[in-house]
């Protein structure tokens, strides 16, 4: 490994450390800072990011977009040090689980279980829902550059119980994820270039990731959409629906049906998704 890798690595695990350290009311303190810091001097994806509030709400004035923003700032820079204090701050956190039974349920039938989700409010938590609560999760997450990062992060996850590979893995070993009647969990809502299928996510043509309706296709095996977001009343709520797709089951129907999913969530909770994603780069072809 390279050495800047190692003082990733190390700096990251140090930092974690620190942070566990601190209070709760000390970490989100710092975590607003960070988010001034990163809207305000460096504007990171600040132009992306309104662009795509734009799309997602036109109806909103300018002022409205703005503040939206401000606030995904702040939630997502506490979210990420919420993350790297874990576990100490997963264990002040109340959650409540709803639809848990669905899981449960379709682990009993022995095909495996697979679950979308996105980017969306406290994903992370979500996932240490499931690998404490003895699910037997495997995620599927992109490879970081950075190894030092990388491995920091997989071990990171993977000390809740929940397993990792890489996206770039084998099909065959995601296949046998379901087989031996574990969780496949995909985050589907990042653009897929041409990839891709197009469906509809805030009335705009999107390019969506096809794996968890092939999965599904072809190995019968349930599938669901899970979310975790924060109440007024600051309690999580972790949220397991069925994917129903309107009509046959293609591709196409059931991609929009958890994209639709995704789309209810993030219209009740604008500041918890995550718009930095260049969400809507790919265009859909001409059709002459």
């Amino acid at each position: 490994m390279q050495f800047h890798h190692k003082l990733s690595y190390a700096s990251l695990t140090l930092f974690s450390g620190w942070l566990r350290s601190l209070s709760e009311a000390e970490r989100d303190r710092l975590g607003i800072r960070l988010a001034r810091v990163a809207y305000s001097l460096l504007g990171l994806r600040k132009k992306d990011s309104l662009k795509n509030i734009s799309i997602a709400f036109p109806e909103k004035s300018d002022g409205d977009r703005q503040v939206i923003l401000k606030k995904t700032y702040s939630f997502f820079a506490q979210m990420f040090l919420q993350f790297l204090s874990i576990p100490k701050s997963y264990k002040l956190i109340d959650i409540d689980v709803e639809g848990q039974e669905l899981l449960d349920r379709s682990l009993a039938k022995g095909k495996g279980i697979i679950l979308a989700t996105g980017h969306f409010s406290k994903w992370e938590i979500m996932s240490a829902w499931l690998g404490y609560s003895g699910y037997p999760c495997v995620a599927v997450a992109l490879r970081q550059k950075n190894r030092g990062a990388d491995i920091f992060f997989r071990e990171f996850r993977e000390n809740t119980g929940m397993r990792m590979i890489f996206r770039k893995s084998s099909l065959k070993h995601m296949h046998r994820v379901l087989k031996e009647n574990k969780i496949l969990i995909l985050g589907s809502d990042q653009d897929a270039k041409k990839r891709g299928v197009f469906v509809n996510f805030f009335n705009t043509p999107s390019s969506t990731p096809k794996g968890v309706a092939r999965f599904h296709l072809q190995t019968g095996s349930d599938m669901f959409f899970i979310t975790c977001h924060v109440k007024q009343n600051g309690i999580y709520k972790i949220h397991i629906q069925p994917i129903v797709p309107e009509g046959e089951s293609t591709v196409e129907s059931i991609t929009q049906a958890y994209t639709t999913l995704l789309e209810e969530k993030v219209r009740e909770f604008p500041e918890q998704y995550f718009w930095f994603h260049r969400r809507w780069k790919t265009k859909p072809p001409i059709v002459l």
